[in-house]
This record gives C-alpha cells, sequence and structure tokens, in this order.
C-alpha cells in the first residue's frame, strides 16, 4: 500500500494574502556564541557534517563542523562546499516562469496541455500555476520509484536503482499512473512531479535547455559563481563536497553513500548543485528586485494552507516565526531533502535576516532521536533569525516555534 501525504480529504483551499514586509528595523546583532553553540548541538547528534551561514543587518557568520566522509577521509568539509539543494530548486523553476509570464510568453493560469498537450494523462488538466503551487492533484514520482525506502526505509530498491538515468518524460509517466488525488485547485499535496512537468515546459517556453536558463536568469544575475545545474544524464558533485548519506537499518553496514545518485531523478524537481552562501545569495536576490519585480514577487507569495499551520505560494514556504523584537516579520524560503543532503533556507523579506544550513545525513532510522533532531533544527533557526536562544526562559512560547516535524512530513523528499 502506497503511503500517501497526511493531507485532511476535506480541506478547504485557503488563499492567504502575503504578510507586507515588516517596515525597516534594525536586525538582531549576530550572536556568534548563540549561533556556535546550537551548530554544535546539531552537530553532536549524530555523525553527520553541518554547515552554516548566517545574516542579519549586514553581518554575516559561516561555520562548519564535521569531516566530508563519515568515515573521516577527504578531510573536514568547508562551507564553500558544495551540496544538491534539492527542492530549494523549485524557487528558482518558479522565478523563470514568473519572468516568463511577464513577458507575455505564458500565463500561470494556461492548462498546461495549452503548451505541452499529452505530457500529462489527464481529461481536466491543472493549470501552470497549480503546479507550482502542488494544487494540481498530481502524485509524487518518488513514491513509486523508491517505494520501498520511502514506506519502509528498505535501502533494497534504492542500493539497486539509484544510478539509474530515467528520462524526465518517464518520471512524469511513473507519478501519473494513477488518476489525480484530488481535482486540481481543491486541495494541496507536494509533487515532485509537477516540477518535472514545469521543466519541460520552460524548455518548450524558450527553446532552450532548461539548464541554459536556469544560468542565464537566475545563476548570473545573482552572482551564484559556486552553483551549477548538473547534466541529467550525470552522477554525483563537481568540486569539494561533503559525501550524502541515507542510514540502512543495518548494523554492519548502518550508511549507504547516495553520493552518485543519478543527476535525472532530480532535474526540475531538485537538481541544483550550490553553497550555502549561495544559497543565501539567490534568495537575497529573489527578494531584493534583482530577479523578480515587486509583482512578481507578490504573486508568488500568494499562499495557500498546506494543512500544517505553513503556507506554500509559487515555489516557496512562508514560515511563521514570532521573533520577540518583531512578531509579525514575514519568513520566507525553502528546504531541500536530496536522499542525502538536507538543506533549509529562510528569509526575512526586507532581507534583513537570512540563515542556511545543511547537513549530509538522511536519516530514515532514526539513528537520531526524531523530536532532538526538529529541536536542535528549530534552535538554530531561532538563534539565526531571531538571534535568541529559544531554550531560555521566556523568550519564545512554544507555540511560536516552526514545527520543522510537520514540514518535513509534506515534503518528504525533494
Amino acid at each position: 500500500m502506497r503511503k500517501r501525504l497526511p493531507i485532511a480529504a476535506a480541506m478547504a483551499l485557503i488563499l492567504l494574502a502575503a504578510p507586507a514586509a515588516a517596515s525597516p528595523t534594525n536586525a538582531p546583532p549576530l550572536d556568534t556564541d548563540l549561533l556556535e553553540t546550537k551548530l554544535d548541538a546539531l552537530a553532536a547528534l549524530g555523525d553527520h557534517s553541518v554547515i552554516a551561514e548566517v545574516r542579519s543587518g549586514g553581518e554575516e557568520w559561516e561555520e562548519d563542523l564535521g569531516y566530508r566522509s563519515i568515515d573521516g577521509t577527504g578531510g573536514r568539509v568547508d562551507t564553500d562546499d558544495r551540496v544538491r539543494i534539492a527542492s530549494l530548486t523549485k524557487s528558482m523553476v518558479a522565478a523563470i516562469l514568473l519572468q516568463l509570464q511577464t513577458e507575455g510568453t505564458v500565463d500561470l493560469d494556461d492548462s498546461l496541455s495549452d503548451h505541452l498537450p499529452g505530457l500529462l494523462p489527464y481529461e481536466e488538466e491543472p493549470t501552470v500555476r497549480q503546479l507550482m503551487q502542488h494544487t494540481g492533484g498530481l502524485f509524487d514520482y518518488f513514491y513509486y520509484l523508491y517505494e520501498s525506502l520511502i514506506v519502509d526505509g528498505d535501502t533494497a530498491d534504492f542500493r539497486e536503482h539509484y544510478r539509474k538515468h530515467s528520462s524526465h518524460e518517464d518520471l512524469i509517466a511513473i507519478g501519473t499512473q494513477d488518476p489525480l488525488l484530488f481535482e486540481p485547485g481543491t486541495d494541496w499535496s507536494y509533487s515532485n512531479t509537477g516540477y518535472m512537468a514545469l521543466g519541460l515546459l520552460i524548455e518548450e517556453l524558450t527553446g532552450e535547455s532548461l539548464g541554459h536558463q536556469l544560468e542565464k536568469r537566475i545563476f548570473e544575475p545573482a552572482g551564484l559563481d559556486d552553483t551549477y545545474f548538473p547534466r541529467p544524464y550525470s552522477h554525483g558533485i563537481r568540486g569539494p563536497h561533503p559525501r550524502a548519506y541515507l542510514t540502512t537499518g543495518r548494523a554492519e553496514a548502518p550508511y549507504f553513500d547516495s553520493t552518485r545518485l543519478s543527476n535525472s531523478q532530480m532535474w526540475a524537481a531538485g537538481g541544483v548543485v550550490s553553497t550555502a552562501e549561495d544559497v543565501n545569495d539567490f534568495y537575497d536576490a529573489y527578494l531584493d528586485g534583482t530577479l523578480l519585480s515587486e509583482e512578481q514577487l507578490a504573486e508568488a507569495m500568494q499562499f495557500v494552507d498546506t494543512g500544517a499551520g505553513m503556507g506554500y505560494g509559487l515555489g516557496l514556504l512562508h514560515l511563521d516565526l514570532a521573533c520577540p523584537d518583531d512578531p509579525e516579520r514575514t519568513y520566507v524560503g525553502h528546504t531541500g531533502g536530496a536522499l542525502g543532503h538536507q538543506t533549509y533556507s529562510f528569509h526575512s523579506v526586507d532581507g534583513e535576516r537570512q540563515i542556511t544550513f545543511t547537513w549530509n545525513v538522511d536519516d530514515r532510522h532514526a539513528y537520531i532521536d526524531p523530536a532532538e533532531l526538529d529541536h536542535a533544527l528549530s534552535a538554530l533557526l531561532v538563534a539565526g533569525l531571531c538571534g535568541v536562544d529559544m531554550d531560555a526562559p521566556g523568550t519564545l512560547n512554544a507555540r511560536d516555534l516552526p514545527d520543522l516535524a510537520a514540514l518535513d512530513d509534506l515534503t518528504v523528499l525533494g
């Protein structure tokens, strides 16, 4: 039996108006001792390495802990190391489509079949906007590709097929072999399949490869010098990087090295390789007018309710985080799970506060207590964005903390 995302069947789709950006205020000064303490706590939970970069009011702090390989080979990680940023790629793909709409090349309310007839086998096809927002009703091809891994944590099918190249059309066909989960526009369910289709749409609209469009429209104008989009029929990561691992549940071999994953399996849904610094630079350019106009950003920030207390816009998550100094400030970003590398990246819309951090073990067998991991992730996020210790009395109420476990349940992969 296939595991479904935990979405309430009768949930009404609620459009959440994008909160206005907070009026300019002084960002909290970087408490580097606090940040180091919280990063140390995250690293101490397991065998993974961690890399982080935090920015606040013009100040920057970056740190790295651990080795590139679990066995200690390959040297220590560095803040400039590259990782698969997985679904942070979706923010980039969505930005391209917003640009193309402004240029008159596409209307986001077009049906996908207006441009790619026959790609999806459904009589009632979702619109481009619905695919960008995960309200199109498409299932996720990863559930079919690695069902035993996702449902039971069994890595046997992954070990057998993780280096297999698949065409984008084949992955979409795998993800659309069953009926839609719901009528498009009536519910929310995270789908990498939809973003695979959006990648093909960009290529159809521009006559150029997705990689070329990302380079021209995103990487170059944002100054992402250490970021690249791998060729689909390639393996692994160029340049210095921490190895990527899945936990296996087997005492004799507790970790499986997933670094050589076929890059075709992520592509438009999560294929970009980057660094923590470049990711912060991307979202800075995303929010400051370099990549999107004020009108385009407002459209990207029309959030729908995911059913877990977080909104989802056009390739963008909205995080409620009531920092004591400014509880109304708006935070956006994305998370990424790349079957090994894991990345969180969130930013205040006014550009004053940014945090990106990444670690290199996808723990599917709870080698780390899930509650402890969720707490450590939340504590680092709060330290970076709010400048306070969430474990100190009186700083934040429990209801003000981000529910990262719920966030991970929603996205699962990507």
